[in-house]
């Protein structure tokens, strides 16, 4: 049966200007979200809500105008006789789906890490190898900045699937120190050691520290002091400078 060009000049005047309303629909859900995006931060901001509920809401806004975007989109397309571009959009899209798995699961482990806080904005955490200071959570990815300066973008999904140590959500570590005393000084009692770390600025008094006979022999005797500090670096320089000052005698060095 022979086409009537009438019907497909329609036909191709009719996809023109549904393909340029959605265009333009494409163009402004893009514009919009991000706008929306950006002022839905600002005002959670304003009202000093915690970083990452800003994250979350805010990058749900911008979902939410992407997807009513892809919606108008489609409505243009599923007018008349285009109903059928519909069915080819689901086979688009199923495509598209299973081609960006990897994409999906961070987008989805983005919402959980926004959601449960494992980390929060300016924790320091260990990840994968690599130790920084969380900068930015998106729905995809975490930026982190490390010591040196550098910058590390973690997928998402790695959360979901790696062991993450977060540095910052409890500082307070245990520290370790030898004393090393000449002879046999095996004798000396913990108290002695605890005395002299008691008045040591940095050292947390409870849990007491622990000193453990590790090993006597060769005329000396080797024990591990263990104590707890937020700052770990600069409470065990205090606390060998402190074990010094008790124990001249001996050797003191970090464990």
């Amino acid at each position: 049966m022979p086409l009537d060009p009438e019907t497909v000049r329609a036909n191709l005047l009719d996809y023109g200007g549904r393909t340029f309303w959605a265009l333009l629909v494409a163009l402004a859900a893009l514009l919009v979200a991000r706008v929306v995006r950006a002022a839905t931060m600002r005002s959670l901001a304003r009202n000093r809500a915690q970083a990452n509920v800003t994250i979350l809401l805010g990058n749900l806004a911008q979902v939410t105008v992407i997807v009513l975007g892809i919606l108008g989109i489609l409505a243009i397309y599923t007018q008349g006789a285009f109903g059928w571009i519909l069915t080819s959009f689901s086979v688009v899209g199923l495509v598209i789906g299973l081609s960006l798995q990897d994409i999906l699961k961070n987008f989805f482990a983005g919402i959980w890490v926004l959601v449960e806080r494992p980390f929060r904005i300016g924790d320091t955490i260990e990840v994968t190898g690599y130790t920084g200071s969380v900068e930015e959570i998106s729905f995809r990815t975490t930026q982190l900045r490390t010591a040196d300066g550098r910058e590390v973008i973690v997928p998402n999904g790695t959360f979901m699937t790696s062991a993450v140590v977060n540095l910052t959500r409890f500082p307070t570590r245990r520290v370790g120190a030898w004393l090393v005393l000449p002879g046999d000084s095996s004798a000396i009692s913990a108290e002695d050691v605890r005395g002299a770390l008691a008045k040591t600025k940095g050292i947390a008094p409870d849990p007491p520290a622990q000193v453990e006979l590790r090993s006597v022999g060769d005329g000396k005797a080797q024990y591990l002091v263990t104590f707890w500090a937020d700052d770990q670096t600069a409470a065990l320089t205090r606390a060998l400078e402190a074990l010094r000052a008790r124990f001249p005698q001996g050797e003191v060095h970090g464990g």
